[in-house]
C-alpha cells in the first residue's frame, strides 16, 4: 500500500523541537506501508528530502518565497488571528496544495491520501481526488481546524462537499467529532482515534537526567504560550497550591506570543522565583522534565469562542512516563484522564479546583494504572488503527 499524507504542517528537520505528532505516525506507518509526506514549505527547508523510510517533499504556496508566513512559526491558527498577510496567503495555500496532492498521488502511484486537518489539507485532498477518485481519501480533525469549519461562510455545504469526497474520517476526540456532527447538522460516523505516543521513549531513562532548583521540586507544564493553554490560570492556582507546598516551583517548557505576560504576571503574584521559564524543549528534554517532576500539569481551557484543544500530546506523554496527572475537563483530555483511575480533572478556567486537585494529587501515590491509556495508544498501535482505515477507505472507494 502507497500512502500519501498531506498535511499543514511538519517539521521542518528531524532534531526540530516543534510538536512532531506527524513525524512521529508517519514513522510508524512506514514499518508496514509507503509513506509519501507533502508539507508546505518553508524559505529555509529543501523541497525534496529524505528521512529514513519517509519521502518527504514540500510546496511552495506564495511569492516571494521570504514573504511565506501561513504554515509555520506560531501555528496555523494563531498565524491567521494575528497576521493579515496570512490570511492572504491561505487561498493560495489551499491551491497549490491541492495542485501538488494531485501531482504527487500519481507520481507515486498513492493507493490512499491521508489528510491531517479537515482545513486546509482535507478541504484540498477533497478538491484534488475530485469525483474521478483518484485515490482514496482519508481526513483526520485535530482540534483547531473544527472550531475554524463552522465560521466559513457556508460551513455545512462545505463540511458535507468534504465528506462526499472522503472514505474515512478520524477525529482525535470525542469534542472534535462533536464540533464536526454539529456543522454537518448529521452524525459524521467519524472514527474515534486520538494521537499516539512513543511509550518506550518517555519510559527510558533520562541521558541528561535534571535536578530541581526549587526545595520541593516543581511541577510541570509544556505547550505553546497561549491562551488556550490556560498558563494564566495556572498561576493563579500555584499561589494558592503554595500556602501548602510553601518550597515547590514551576517550571514552564514553552515559548509562545504570551511568553513575556505570564512572565509579568508571575512577577505580579509574587511567584518571580519560583516560576523557571525554560523556552522550547526538544522530546529528550521534555522526557528528563517528566521523569524529575512532582506532577504535571494540563490547564487547558475553552477560549470565548468555544474552542477547546483536542488532545495534547504532553497528557499521554506525561502517562507515558508515569508522572501524576492534573488536567482541566476541556477538550479531549477526558477522553484520555479518569478522575481516581490515572490522574486527576479539575474545573477548565477554575484556579481554585485546579490548585484543589494539584494538592490531591500531591498528596497522593501515583495511580497504579497510570500507564495504561499511552500503552493502548502507543505509535505502534495507533499505525495498526489507521492501516485498518485505510484498508475500509480502500473497499469503500472501490465499490462506489
Amino acid at each position: 500500500m502507497r500512502v500519501l499524507v498531506a498535511t499543514g504542517s511538519f517539521p521542518l528537520r528531524r532534531d526540530d523541537a516543534s510538536p512532531r505528532l506527524g513525524l512521529d505516525l508517519c514513522e510508524a506507518l512506514a514499518r508496514h506501508v509507503e509513506v509519501t509526506v507533502l508539507a508546505p514549505g518553508a524559505p529555509d527547508a529543501a523541497p525534496l528530502d529524505t528521512w529514513g523510510a519517509l519521502d518527504v517533499r514540500r510546496f511552495a504556496y506564495f511569492l516571494p518565497r521570504r514573504r511565506e508566513c501561513l504554515a509555520y512559526g506560531a501555528g496555523m491558527p494563531e498565524n491567521l488571528e494575528r497576521s493579515a498577510w496570512a490570511r492572504v496567503q491561505l487561498p493560495f495555500l489551499l491551491a497549490c496544495q491541492a495542485r501538488a496532492v494531485r501531482r504527487v498521488a500519481d507520481e507515486v502511484g498513492a493507493d490512499v491520501v491521508h489528510s491531517h486537518r479537515i482545513l486546509p489539507s482535507g478541504l484540498a485532498a477533497a478538491w484534488a481526488r475530485g469525483r474521478r477518485r483518484r485515490f482514496a481519501h482519508v481526513t483526520t480533525l485535530h482540534g483547531s481546524d473544527s472550531h475554524l469549519l463552522p465560521r466559513l461562510p457556508a460551513a455545512r455545504a462545505i463540511a458535507r462537499w468534504i465528506c462526499a469526497r472522503s472514505d474515512g474520517i478520524v477525529a482525535v476526540s470525542n469534542n472534535v467529532r462533536e464540533n464536526l456532527d454539529r456543522v454537518l447538522g448529521r452524525p459524521s460516523g467519524a472514527t474515534l482515534l486520538p494521537v499516539g505516543v512513543d511509550t518506550a521513549h518517555f519510559r527510558s531513562p533520562a541521558a541528561k537526567p535534571v535536578s530541581s532548583t526549587f526545595p520541593a521540586g516543581f511541577l510541570l507544564f509544556v505547550g505553546r504560550l497561549v491562551a488556550i493553554k490556560g498558563v494564566d490560570v495556572l498561576l493563579a492556582a500555584l499561589s494558592r497550591v503554595r500556602e501548602r507546598h510553601p518550597e515547590l516551583g514551576l517550571v514552564v517548557l514553552g515559548d509562545g506570543p504570551l511568553a513575556p505576560a505570564l512572565r509579568e504576571e508571575a512577577r505580579r503574584r509574587g511567584l518571580a522565583d519560583w516560576v523557571r521559564f525554560a523556552g522550547a524543549a526538544d522530546r529528550d528534554q521534555v522526557a528528563a522534565h517528566l521523569r524529575a517532576c512532582r506532577a504535571v500539569v494540563v490547564p487547558s481551557v475553552v477560549d470565548e469562542r468555544g474552542r477547546a484543544e483536542g488532545t495534547p500530546s504532553i497528557a499521554l506523554e506525561a502517562l507515558a512516563a508515569g508522572a501524576r496527572l492534573v488536567v482541566s475537563d476541556a477538550g479531549g483530555l477526558p477522553d484520555l484522564v479518569f478522575a481516581g483511575r490515572n490522574g486527576w480533572l479539575a474545573v477548565a478556567g477554575d484556579p481554585e479546583d485546579l490548585a484543589a486537585k494539584i494538592v490531591a494529587a500531591l498528596d497522593a501515590p501515583v495511580p497504579a494504572r497510570v500507564g495504561a491509556v499511552a500503552d493502548s495508544l502507543d505509535w505502534a498501535r495507533v499505525a495498526e488503527r489507521t492501516i485498518a482505515i485505510y484498508e475500509r477507505a480502500l473497499a469503500r472507494s472501490a465499490s462506489d
